[in-house]
């Protein structure tokens, strides 16, 4: 045994509403075969029996001591300790861990023996800390290193628990301490990484010393923490670019992106599917700042899964995630693939409008080739593209025969690429998929389950993804998430249920179409015109009587920062957001000629208003005129019912563009509805005092 007298070890132990463990993590230091100790006691704030029970050893056993304080989070409860503890060597037990009798006897005699800076062991994980040897392949055991010199070293698991610190590695010079980060997780991200960068001496020792227990309460299984690795990352930025000289050699080293390779993945397989999308999209704006800071050097990795991985998340966030899930439904259907039942597993035709869409077709394509209901048509519909997307399409085509290719003859917009997909295809239903959004897995499988004998249309609920990331898009992602997401599992009633129809999102795309509605009523996409989906849409209710809805994603929709029709409509180019205006008169027609003014009328009476407000609060100034007098001619050609708006029966009679200033009360009016009668009064009198 080593002398006791030499050397003191203090013990920090971190504690939050552990009362289940903390008295076997706590026997099991006092059990120590080392006994210069003393074992500091982290109390955060625990609200059950926790800190009477650490209180009860501090007062048997004069080596404990404790610490109460309100709950301020791992980083800080740590902090604390490491400046009042007194050792000469640091270690770290986590109190629902516990740790074997000859564990500090063991890492300080190769402390001393070796003089090293810090060691680590080998650890137990599972349930009960016994289930799983962790052995750490990658670096080679019982060998001393400078981490600096050999990467692998931090790409270990953090496990600092699982270690014995020299406490002047710790001290001396910039102090290494944990980012105190409130309501975080995974601060021994960055303390790790500090570590091994200011570390000389560093061992792995082969022998299994420590019990991680996989606590299903503890902050690393949770995935409401989001980007909590991130925060990691950029501490970790931060010590690097504060000192030149390391700065400079990590930059020649793959060290950084080999972290955050590891890091992003573990995190990524443990989130839910939105959060997912979420961080990969915070991750792919840090990866930007990792090289413009010179930090992502991916030489000799970039042909490798580590190196693609990182650039494609840096650029495609998106393509990576729909690239891991392909991967999982590959797994779950090896050797056992088998269509959904849809009415007999009846032909689908997928059909993918591109123009221009060489930066996403593959993600697009794998996602609809890669679907688990494989009785499909994919028939792609190329608008004159100037890019490569008829190349890479075509490259497609030779890996699935299920693929066939038609290009227009001129370029000639969205409606007229789905028109003609239409025209060729041959299934009993029809999806469409832009060439640049994806399916989510088993999206047409779980669609095709809800579409019975009984059922026109089935529509799920749609992600939206934001190219360049969420944060450049203002007030749009929230009113997105409102309108692209299904709130409950129904089949409505288009006649009885048209009003909770008007909250449905219009989009062509995540919904199956049954064609023999579609041939029978000749419904086509209006050539010339913007806003497609929603005339589309509305024709087809017009003939239906009934959608089912489904609360779960099936599509991916990813969303432009510039250069698309949604885009320049938010930022009001003239002739555009008018044009949903044109759209009604589009419709009436339409239903006119079709005979279906029953329903049609009943749509188009309920649409008018929505319809113009988009048209008003999206145009700019130099429209706005216009779109009164174009909503006037709309209300009076189509003999609205105007009865039920005041709004709409002041816009039928609308002559004057003087008048314009007096819409801005109505304005005001729509959106205080409880004050509406009496503000109407007031309205109307000032304009009677116009005429």
């Amino acid at each position: 045994m080593i002398e006791q007298t030499m050397k003191k070890i203090s013990v920090l132990v971190p504690c939050c509403n552990v009362e289940k463990y903390v008295r076997e993590c706590l026997d099991s230091i006092k059990a120590q075969t080392y006994s210069n100790l003393e074992v500091i006691c982290i109390d955060d704030g625990s609200t059950d029996s926790t800190g009477s029970i650490i209180d009860e050893y501090v007062a048997s056993d004069s080596r404990f001591r404790a610490i109460h304080k309100p709950n301020t989070g791992y980083g800080d409860s740590m902090n604390q300790g490491l400046e009042l503890c007194t050792g000469d060597y640091i270690g770290i037990v986590e109190s629902d861990d516990w740790i074997e009798p000859d564990m500090y006897e063991t890492l300080l005699g190769q402390c001393m023996k070796k003089n090293l800076d810090l060691i680590h062991c080998l650890w137990q994980s599972g349930p009960t800390g016994t289930e799983y040897l962790d052995k750490q392949e990658w670096v080679k055991q019982n060998t001393v290193y400078t981490p600096l010199d050999k990467p692998a070293i931090f790409c270990m698991s953090p496990s600092i628990w699982a270690a014995l610190y020299r406490r002047d590695l710790l001290e001396e010079g910039r102090k290494v301490r944990f980012l105190p980060t409130p309501g975080a997780s995974f601060q021994d991200t960055s303390f790790a990484f500090k570590v091994y960068t200011k570390a000389r001496r560093f061992m792995l020792l082969r022998e299994a010393l420590h019990h991680y227990r996989i606590n299903p309460g503890s902050s690393v299984s949770s995935s409401g923490k989001i980007y909590c690795v991130i925060d990691e990352w950029r501490e970790m930025k931060r010590w690097i670019n504060e000192d030149s000289v390391l700065k400079e050699k990590i930059a020649q080293t793959t060290i950084f992106p080999l972290i955050m390779h590891g890091g992003l993945l573990w995190n990524y397989d443990r989130l839910a599917m939105i959060p997912r999308l979420k961080f990969l999209r915070a991750t792919s704006l840090f990866l930007r700042e990792v090289k413009k800071d010179g930090l992502l050097n991916l030489n000799g990795i970039e042909d490798k899964p580590e190196g693609n991985n990182l650039l494609q998340i840096m650029t495609q966030p998106l393509a990576f995630h729909h690239r891991k899930v392909m991967e999982t439904v590959d797994r779950l259907y090896a050797g056992n693939r088998t269509s959904e039942t849809c009415e007999s597993s009846a032909l689908i035709s997928v059909i993918v409008p591109c123009y221009n869409t060489a930066k996403y077709i593959q993600s697009s394509l794998e996602s609809i080739c890669r679907q688990s209901y494989r009785n499909l048509e994919i028939i792609c519909v190329d608008d004159c593209s100037t890019d490569e997307t008829p190349m890479l399409v075509r490259r497609f085509m030779r890996k699935d025969s299920r693929i066939s290719f038609i290009c227009t003859s001129k370029n000639s917009g969205l409606s007229a690429s789905r028109n003609l997909g239409i025209q060729n295809c041959r299934g009993k239903y029809i999806m469409f998929v832009d060439g640049d959004d994806c399916l989510m897995p088993d999206a047409i499988a779980r669609l095709c389950a809800s579409m019975n004998k009984g059922t026109d249309i089935v529509a799920g609920s749609i992600t939206v993804d934001y190219e360049g990331g969420r944060d450049l898009y203002g007030w749009l992602p929230a009113s997105d998430d409102k309108y692209y997401t299904i709130r409950r599992d129904a089949l409505i009633s288009v006649k009885e249920e048209l009003l909770s129809l008007l909250n449905l999102n219009v989009s062509a795309c995540g919904k199956l179409w049954r064609r023999s509605i579609i041939d029978k009523y000749k419904i086509r996409f209006p050539e010339g015109l913007l806003y497609e989906d929603a005339n589309f849409f509305w024709k087809y209710l017009c003939a239906t009587s009934n959608i089912r809805l489904l609360k779960e994603p099936v599509y991916y929709y990813l969303r432009h920062q510039s250069g698309s029709i949604m885009s320049s409509t938010f930022t009001k180019k003239p002739g555009y957001a008018i044009q949903h205006l044109y759209i009604l008169n589009d419709l009436y027609e339409y239903i006119c000629s079709r005979g279906l003014q029953k329903t049609g009328k009943a749509i188009l009476d309920r649409v008018y208003e929505p319809y113009f407000w988009f048209a008003y609060k999206h145009s700019p100034k130099c429209d706005q005129d216009k779109v009164f007098s174009t909503m006037s001619d709309i209300l009076r050609e189509q003999k609205a019912d105007v009865s039920r708006s005041p709004l709409l029966k002041y816009l039928s009679g609308y002559e004057e563009a003087s008048k314009a200033e007096l819409f801005l009360e109505v304005y005001f009016l729509q959106n205080r509805r409880r004050r509406r009668k009496s503000l109407w009064k007031k309205i109307t009198a000032k304009l009677k005092g116009k005429k």
